[in-house]
């Protein structure tokens, strides 16, 4: 059933207008750079939509080298991101993907939609990438539009082709190529909006459209974005499913083409100059926005009416391909006269789609300026669980604000994630204001969006930060790609809340990621879940995704999305549920250590709580020696956790001002994020620094600068902190009389509850308790002296290597794993075998090399990771290289080799059951995340110790071109040194 509701909407127009309109726009000035042509194809496709797919496959099969850039994390955007998914039930099918998308029914799920039309592209070997957004055009020695610059999380990059088909919903990238338009009245625009109801009966939903007459200043993606909040206000229903992400409409102003809609005569729709801009031969329009009568666009509007006009021009496109050379060598960017040159800059990554990448070709920007979209006191870059309560405190204490989100709603992994239940944290202060209802998300994302909207500020859906405006170190402001363009947001404090740092990383921020800069790799373990139409808690961990790798990116999205079609789930989420990403490298790193030692700060500005839930193996050697009883050696994460305080000093990036980095992306070690990322917590974590951004405003200083106890007393106020906070010093270093009672503790521990606080005021004060601990290793026998003769040998010291080597002569087989937690059964923490390995490799003593080879044959395929992992780490700190044959030979075992992720059949492979149950994802072997992590640890490992035949450079040369970033990253550190 589907209803429809007419609502006009009245608003003055002043109400619409923002402050960045196109007739007194400022510009700033850009540098000169180099961008990266990551690709030269035929013909470029911009857009995800059904025509978009239609016409690249029509292209591929005429011979075309295609390349699609879609500008959501999936495909069909013409249809999932309306909810237009019904059809007349007599309609003609005329095209293959009609034929494919309602071949056998009238009504589609979104996830079938976007299954489909992945596996079209696949099939017909079109190359293709998600949420990207051009921002400039390229163009030949004739001034011909060539090629685009697209935008995306990894930076920007330039993709040559000879033909360009704009199916953007607005002709966005033709109006960017100078394509002209016809005049808009002015007035206002008729927009739809679909919201889902539940049925009469289960799994019946009903499709209820309304219909809303919104006032627009002008067509601007600005006003586009106003438009969204208004209609997100007046339909909003308590209990509804679902939600269209954009609004529908007609274009009223369609591009100006080599014949124009009067021309148009219903059966001769082959002319396809009605989607040919003036006066641009290879360039064309296929959506609303071609010149054709309004009429005729709403009919082709309706879901895949569009295919087969695609499927022409693909075949047209193809052709007209054929007719042009390859013009890469002449290609540039038409940029306008720079302004004068100023203080300011713009910085920004500008890698190739993978971080590793290193195209042989660039195109060169010359100085220009770009474009001021707004001035805002705040701009928050991401709408997650962090920032969208910076944004509502920010704008609770009168800051204007915006807010700037890729996805279609506010609240991240809480949200659109479907971890709609808080797992640990304090629910206090404004935490405990946010709502975690039953059912599904869309109360918490509209709760998210009314709060802001209350508070005076702006939302920028579908729109992305990429990249910093900065005057020296000082950051003035946020790159914002939108689908009409990229421009600078300005700001007098940005709020980096995109989780991975990436605002503050592009101004030149250091940051931290899976372990890689010290040589190693670790990464929690990451999911996407199913999204049904009820339903808010849908965790899942059988990923290891780099969020910031364009491939890794599109291999997870590509097969998660396939393989939960084949299942006949309504949708999938559209975010990675990830728990570990880049990190700052801030004016304070927090550490496990600090967190299980309970250390205090003069700044603290959150207190978290959570047991130590971190879904991967940990990388600091405290866990190994962590003693064990038959009790922890059974539990659900074992490892001590409890309560922690963050410093203001870890939001704050090195050496940078204008800036605070919130989320995920905190200045915090690896091992540290489980204690810190509990969503609770979190939430106070956004609202301080929106607090933060507000006093630095306030007070006309940078926000480093502020009064910290000025801070304190407002979140204090609001609940988030307890007074005490005002009298806490920085409790380190400890008395020396603290770290004896920890040492002795230490010695009579034999569980991580009762070792955990002593070992980490041990480790915190290393050169303090190391004498100490030698003196108790001389004096005591035992269980005790084993515990001290571990801890020295991870200090690296010698003298008890002998006690060591003592407890493995009776070795007799591999100790049991120790669960991580239940969720990261795949790495599982260090036993007590590990941790005697472990020690002996730390302690450097080549006495114990013998043991360490002897016990390097003994593994194999069935042996857990732990076991491989500690005797690699251990082989590694010794450094000799006799230890190379023998990894090579562990090497060539049966199953040791051949876990690269070398294509997509591989990624779908990884997703299967394996046997063990009818969930092909929900019941994936934690074992295929295992086998490459082990493979490419040994081969690191066999690499560092000279090699044996080549195999470990050849091992790690194959993991180079993995699908997977945190592969592909650790691999070519080791082989080039390079991040």
């Amino acid at each position: 059933m589907r209803g429809k509701i007419i609502l006009t909407v009245f608003l003055l127009i002043n109400q619409l207008i923002t402050n960045a309109s196109a007739n007194n726009r400022q510009f700033v000035w850009q540098s000169q750079r180099e961008i990266k042509v990551v690709k030269s194809v035929d013909v470029i496709i911009i857009g995800g939509t059904v025509s978009a797919v239609a016409a690249a496959v029509s292209a591929s099969k005429k011979g075309a080298d295609v390349f699609l850039v879609a500008p959501r994390p999936y495909l069909g955007e013409d249809m999932c991101a309306t909810l237009q998914l019904k059809t007349e039930k007599n309609r003609k099918l005329n095209s293959s993907l009609e034929k494919k998308l309602f071949g056998d029914t009238s009504e589609v799920t979104p996830l079938k939609v976007k299954s489909i039309l992945n596996q079209a592209l696949v099939d017909a070997n079109v190359d293709f990438i998600f949420s990207s957004y051009v921002t400039d055009v390229l163009r030949d020695g004739q001034n011909n539009p060539s090629g685009v610059i697209v935008a995306n999380r990894a930076g920007r990059q330039a993709i040559a082709g000879k033909v360009l088909i704009d199916a953007t919903d607005r002709a966005w990238v033709a109006r960017m190529a100078g394509a002209e338009a016809y005049e808009w009245s002015g007035k206002e625009i008729e927009f739809q909006r679909t919201v889902v109801m539940p049925g009469k009966e289960k799994n019946t939903p009903q499709y209820v459209t309304h219909k809303l007459n919104i006032p627009m200043p002008n067509l601007h993606f600005s006003s586009f974005a106003r438009a969204e909040q208004i209609a997100r206000k007046n339909t909003y229903t308590s209990g509804q499913l679902r939600a269209s992400e954009s609004l529908f409409c007609i274009p009223p102003d369609p591009i100006i083409c080599e014949k124009d809609a009067k021309k148009w005569k219903e059966k001769a729709r082959n002319d396809l100059r009605h989607f040919q801009p003036k006066k641009m031969e290879t360039f064309f329009v296929l959506s609303g926005c071609a010149d054709i009568p309004r009429a005729v666009a709403d009919s082709l509007l309706k879901p895949a009416a569009m295919a087969q006009i695609a499927e022409e021009i693909g075949i047209e496109a193809a052709e007209k391909a054929k007719q042009k050379s390859n013009t890469l060598s002449t290609l540039s960017i038409k940029s306008t006269p720079p302004v004068q040159k100023s203080a300011g800059d713009v910085k920004e990554l500008l890698q190739g789609l993978r971080p590793v990448d290193k195209p042989a070709n660039t195109i060169v920007s010359h100085a220009t300026d770009v474009p001021v979209l707004a001035d805002y006191d705040v701009v928050v870059i991401g709408g997650g669980t962090t920032g969208a309560p910076a944004a509502i405190a920010a704008g609770w204490w009168g800051m204007k604000v915006l807010v700037v989100e890729y996805l279609e709603g506010l609240g991240g992994i809480g949200t659109l994630g479907l971890i709609g239940k808080p797992w640990h944290g304090y629910n206090i202060g404004f935490a405990a204001e946010v709502p975690f209802p039953d059912g599904n998300a869309e109360p918490k994302m509209e709760w998210y969006r009314s709060q802001i909207e209350k508070v005076g500020g702006d939302i920028w859906l579908g729109a992305i930060g990429s990249g910093a405006y900065t005057e020296g170190n000082t950051v003035k402001g946020a790159v914002v790609c939108t689908p009409e363009g990229r421009g600078i947001v300005r700001a007098k404090v940005v709020i980096d809340a995109t989780g991975s740092a990436e605002v503050a990383i592009a101004a030149g921020a250091d940051y931290m990621f899976g372990d890689i800069e010290t040589n190693h790799i670790a990464l929690q373990g990451t999911g996407m879940s199913s999204r049904p139409l009820e339903g808010n808690y849908y965790n899942s961990d059988y990923l290891l995704v780099d969020e910031t790798d364009v491939v890794d990116i599109w291999r997870s999205l590509v097969s998660v999305q396939n393989i939960k079609a084949s299942e006949n789930i309504y949708d999938a989420v559209p975010i990675i549920q990830s728990r570990e990403r880049k990190r700052i490298v801030g004016d304070y790193i927090i550490s496990y250590l600090d967190q299980v030692a309970e250390r205090t700060f003069p700044d603290v500005i959150v207190i978290s709580s959570s047991t130590y839930d971190s879904h991967g193996y940990p990388s600091s050697p405290y866990f190994a020696l962590l003693p064990h009883d038959s009790i922890s050696r059974k539990m659900n994460q074992p490892a001590p956790g409890g309560t922690c305080f963050t410093p203001y000093r870890c939001l704050l990036p090195k050496n940078f001002d204008g800036i605070i980095v919130t989320g995920l992306g905190i200045s915090m070690e690896r091992d540290a994020t489980a204690m810190i990322r509990m969503q609770l917590d979190l939430a106070n974590q956004g609202y301080a620094a929106g607090v933060a951004a507000m006093l630095a405003i306030t007070n006309e200083v940078q926000p480093r600068n502020i009064n910290i106890k000025e801070l304190q007393k407002i979140l204090i106020k609001k609940g988030n902190l307890p007074d005490s906070v005002l009298t806490l010093e920085d409790s380190f270093p400890l008395p020396t009389e603290k770290i004896k009672e920890a040492v002795k503790a230490y010695g009579n521990a034999t569980n991580p509850t009762t070792a955990g606080k002593p070992l980490a005021i041990m480790l915190s004060h290393k050169n303090t308790a190391l004498p100490m601990v030698k003196k108790e290793y001389k004096n005591t026998s035992g269980r005790s002296k084993l515990r001290y003769a571990l801890f020295l040998g991870i200090c690296g010291e010698k003298e008890a290597v002998p006690t060591l080597l003592a407890e493995l002569e009776n070795f007799s087989g591999w100790d049991e794993k120790i669960y991580q937690g239940s969720m990261a059964d795949y790495a599982h923490l260090p036993t007590p075998i590990d941790a005697i390995i472990l020690a002996i490799g730390y302690s450097g003593d080549k006495s114990g090399l013998p043991k360490l080879l002897d016990l390097t044959d003994k593994l194999d395929s069935s042996v857990t990771l732990s076991h491989h992992r500690s005797i690699a780490l251990a082989l590694e700190k010794m450094g000799d290289k006799s230890a190379a044959v023998h990894l090579a030979k562990l090497l060539k075992k049966p199953g040791m080799q051949g876990h690269a992720m070398l294509s997509l059949d591989n990624a779908l492979t990884e997703l299967d059951n394996d046997g063990k149950g009818p969930n092909p994802v929900k019941n994936s072997s934690y074992e295929k995340r295992t086998r490459a992590l082990r493979e490419i640890i040994l081969a690191r490992v066999l690499y560092e110790c000279g090699d044996y035949n080549g195999l470990g450079e050849s091992i790690l040369k194959n993991y180079q071109k993995d699908l997977r970033g945190l592969f592909i990253r650790h691999a070519n550190k080791i082989l080039t040194d390079e991040l």
